[in-house]
């Protein structure tokens, strides 16, 4: 600290030291000053009290040794690495990334924003030079970078890798970044198990298929984990509601609910509400779903609980005159709004519904995006469920069993059977039309070999949930089942 900027900050606490216990302002010289920073006097009488107003900490404490830590500096980032890490801004308005410095004991950080359904949040980083190894199909990091690699990746807590590569592949020059989550490094870096280079599967290159996983599981699990022990003690309430055909349960009576939370928390009520009050006498024919974006089919692709209601559904659905599926209304201009990755993720989210048995219809009349979600017993029932953008609640659930409003359900349903924009007999030939729709054709060429690499290595060790309410192995068997659809 200069003298000038000291002497200031010294005058100002001694003034309020000698309101405190009476007196007139100590003043210290720059001569003294001097000398205590180079230990050759020590501060005596109320210059300490000065000091510790000054600091904040105890006169002991502020005088002593300073604590002997080893810190490990990272490498600093070529040109190549640094214009990469900017692109990633450019290429995703949801992302903020910031990888750090050489600065001793500062991580860097990416923020990553929500668009409705996730709440912003941010996951510590840190980026190193890897080298392509395209024999092996990896990408690595070599030892020189181990003694900080192994700093970073020590604290547990969530946070990832990025190895920049100057890709040469292609015969292009453009950086290239590759994804590992800190706790696959950590136990490839084990004591126990030496390694001479800490490999990276190339199927783990950062774009648009890779980013879509990382800001949905990212956002996503820290949200439930953050709101863990309240989600637990509100299913252990959710009995008295399900008592009920009709229920509104309000956003407020829960405060500190985060909204990945809040989804968790609707979804599940609203699919046992389903599962409780759907009539034994008929089966059930199809789901009717509010979800228009990639990060609103997060929950069917994520969520364990969705992953046992649909099998629960499945198993209803059996007995039914009609092959069961799911209505998804998602108008023309959600479409054009919305980024590249997030239509990748709702893609993934309707062959994984395929993959499962079930018919996806997509009508994009914006009329019937005002429909609540529901289960549908054809003529007989419609079992009212929603959570997604439902405002002021977390969820609001009824059974209607009139006519007249079984009807207008039924009418619904037919309607996106018939005018589906994604019609075909198969599941292939509806995807494809999902594709023509969503306006990934100009990505269909690369798109399936993508999803086939990335779901043959498994998500697992690019990312790795925390939560116990998230799954992420349905993600990788829609990867697997859309890398088939590139040779059928």
């Amino acid at each position: 600290m200069s003298w000038g900027r000291f002497e200031t900050l010294y005058a100002n606490a001694a003034k309020r030291v000698a309101t405190r216990v009476g007196g007139t302002p100590v003043s210290v010289s720059r001569s003294t000053y001097m000398r205590w920073i180079a230990s050759e006097s020590t501060p005596e009488g109320l210059a300490q009290q000065v000091l510790e107003e000054l600091f904040g900490i105890g006169f002991e404490l502020l005088m002593g040794p300073a604590p002997d830590r080893e810190i490990e500096l990272p490498s600093v980032l070529n040109v190549t690495s640094r214009a990469a890490a900017m692109l990633v801004d450019s290429r995703w308005a949801t992302s903020m990334l910031h990888p750090t410095t050489p600065v001793a004991g500062v991580d860097g950080s990416w923020y990553l924003d929500g668009m409705d359904l996730l709440d912003p949040t941010s996951v510590a980083v840190q980026m190193y030079e890897a080298t392509d190894h395209s024999d092996d199909d990896v990408v690595a990091i070599g030892p020189a970078d181990y003694p900080h690699v192994r700093q970073f990746v020590r604290p547990t807590r969530r946070a990832l890798l990025l190895a920049s590569v100057k890709e040469r592949r292609n015969g292009g020059d453009e950086g290239s970044l590759y994804v590992l989550d800190s706790a696959h490094a950590r136990r490839l870096l084990a004591p126990e198990r030496p390694v001479e280079l800490l490999p990276i599967p190339s199927a783990y290159r950062l774009d648009d298929l890779t980013f879509a996983v990382v800001h949905g599981l990212v956002a996503a699990d820290n949200a439930l984990g953050a709101d863990d022990r309240l989600l637990d003690a509100e299913e252990q309430g959710l009995e008295q509601h399900l008592q009920k055909e009709r229920s509104v349960y309000a956003r407020e009576a829960v405060p500190g609910l985060s909204q990945g939370g809040a989804a968790w928390l609707g979804s599940r009520f609203c699919s046992r509400h389903a599962l409780r009050w759907l009539t034994k006498s008929a089966a059930p024919s199809a789901l009717w779903s509010r979800a228009q974006i990639g990060e609103e089919v997060l929950p069917l692709l994520l969520f364990r609980q969705q992953h046992q209601f649909i099998d629960e559904f499945r198993k209803l659905a059996a007995g039914a005159d009609e092959q069961p599926g799911m209505v998804l209304c998602v108008p023309e201009d959600v479409v054009a709004a919305s980024p590249l990755y997030e239509r990748i993720m709702f893609f993934l989210a309707l062959a994984w519904l395929e993959m499962r048995g079930l018919v996806t219809w997509v009508c994009n009349e914006p009329e019937y995006a005002r429909f609540d979600e529901f289960v549908l017993v054809p003529g007989e029932q419609a079992v009212v469920g929603t959570w997604m953008r439902a405002k002021d609640h977390i969820w609001s659930a009824d059974v209607a069993v009139r006519k007249a409003q079984v009807r207008e359900y039924d009418l619904a349903v037919l309607h996106a059977r018939t005018h589906s924009v994604t019609q075909g007999g198969s599941s292939h030939a509806r995807l494809r039309a999902a594709v023509e729709y969503l306006g990934l054709e100009q990505i269909w060429g690369t798109l399936p070999q993508r999803c086939a690499e990335l779901g043959a290595y498994g998500t697992v060790d690019m990312l790795q949930s925390r939560s116990r309410l998230i799954a992420l192995d349905e993600v990788d068997h829609a990867l697997r089942y859309v890398g088939g659809l590139g040779s059928a």
